[in-house]
């Protein structure tokens, strides 16, 4: 639906390279990367704010490198909410149908059903001054899909929300995707919100375009070691193959060996990328396990967040496990403490150039 033919762009100091990608039609595609890596500036070429120096943008199978905004039937929503203060609510909603030439009272009628869907309805004839954030965010939605869009771009949506606040609202954008069937296009440095929303994804760092898929292809196995650290892999080990019979590799990690399933040949620097919740713990030093991977550290530190906790020990390389609040104190987990480490073969990805 939305096609990058090797579309290049120079912003002051900031450069989009050669950036080639395609976006379906019905797909939640994030574009996620650090600051600075041009996430924005891809969502405003495909709104039409940036026209490529290089390349082509096309839209449904037709070239739209050169078409105005408001030609693209594409609606863009910025981290900022950018609503009018001086219009009430309901206006605000309403602007784009006004824009179409549509009657203010005739406009009015027509959102409301969308002031309900969004439940803030009982802000109609307030004024944006007088919102929370949240509050703001959901009118700019509105405003956003008032105009029936086949495209929605969201820049950061999340980013100034509280955290209750933003689970309210990726339940209304998993909503938003289901029931109305938008192509949706988020920017994003938020993993999490990755995870739980996009069906495809692409990585954008320093301009460049450097891995991009379904969602659980990029998040798990990552095309090198940059996307891996990015993606929020716990766990990325470089070392040397040792051995490689049958696709099963030996890989020495400073001195430890690991197996994992992987084509690199004797003497091929690999990275080992493991899930922190692919990794067994349990106390002492001795392990009945049927994972091929087994080593023996000590705990260095325990950080609780929420539920959940993460174990960083020192097993002659850094590795990290998460485990439960529960299981932590259950096992008694502290540092100092002496622990055995389990990881199966098939739940390390082998990512086999550095970068």
């Amino acid at each position: 639906m939305i096609e990058f033919d090797s579309v290049s762009l120079a912003l002051g100091s900031f450069r989009l390279r050669d950036v080639s990608l395609t976006i379906e039609r019905g797909d939640y595609y994030f574009i996620v990367g650090p600051s600075g890596a041009g996430k924005t500036v891809l969502l405003e070429v495909i709104a039409g704010l940036h026209q490529p120096e290089s390349g082509r943008v096309l839209l449904r199978g037709d070239e739209i490198t050169a078409l105005p905004p408001e030609k693209r039937g594409i609606a863009l929503v910025y981290q900022d909410y950018s609503l009018f203060p001086n219009m009430r609510v309901i206006d605000n909603v309403a602007y784009g149908l006004r824009v179409q030439g549509t009657r203010k009272k005739e406009a009015r009628a027509e959102v409301a059903p969308l002031l309900d869907r969004f439940g803030i309805t009982h802000l109609a004839d307030r004024y944006p001054g007088t919102l929370s954030g949240g509050e703001q965010q959901r009118v700019a939605l509105a405003r956003a899909v008032a105009v029936k869009p086949d495209i929605l771009l969201l820049d950061e949506p999340l980013s100034a929300l509280d955290p209750i606040t933003q689970e309210k609202f990726i339940a209304d954008l998993k909503r938003l995707h289901r029931e109305d069937g938008l192509t949706i296009v988020q920017v994003s440095h938020s993993r999490r919100e990755a995870h739980l929303l996009a069906t495809r994804m692409a990585v954008i760092i320093g301009g460049s375009l450097v891995d991009e898929g379904k969602a659980g292809t990029v998040l798990n196995t990552p095309k090198s070691r940059d996307v891996a650290a990015f993606v929020g892999i716990e766990n990325i080990l470089d070392g040397t193959v040792t051995a490689n019979e049958d696709g099963l590799a030996t890989v020495d990690v400073d001195g430890l060996a690991f197996e994992a399933v992987t084509e690199a040949v004797l003497g091929e620097e690999v990275s080992l990328c493991i899930r922190a919740d692919d990794v067994v713990i349990t106390v002492g030093e001795s392990h009945l396990s049927s994972a091929r991977n087994t080593v023996v550290g000590t705990v260095i530190s325990v950080v609780e967040n929420g539920p959940i906790a993460e174990v960083k020990v020192d097993a002659g390389a850094p590795l990290t496990a998460v485990l439960t609040r529960r299981s932590v104190r259950d096992l008694a987990l502290a540092p100092g403490t002496s622990v055995t480490l389990s990881v199966k073969a098939t739940a390390i990805h082998v990512i086999r150039a550095f970068s």
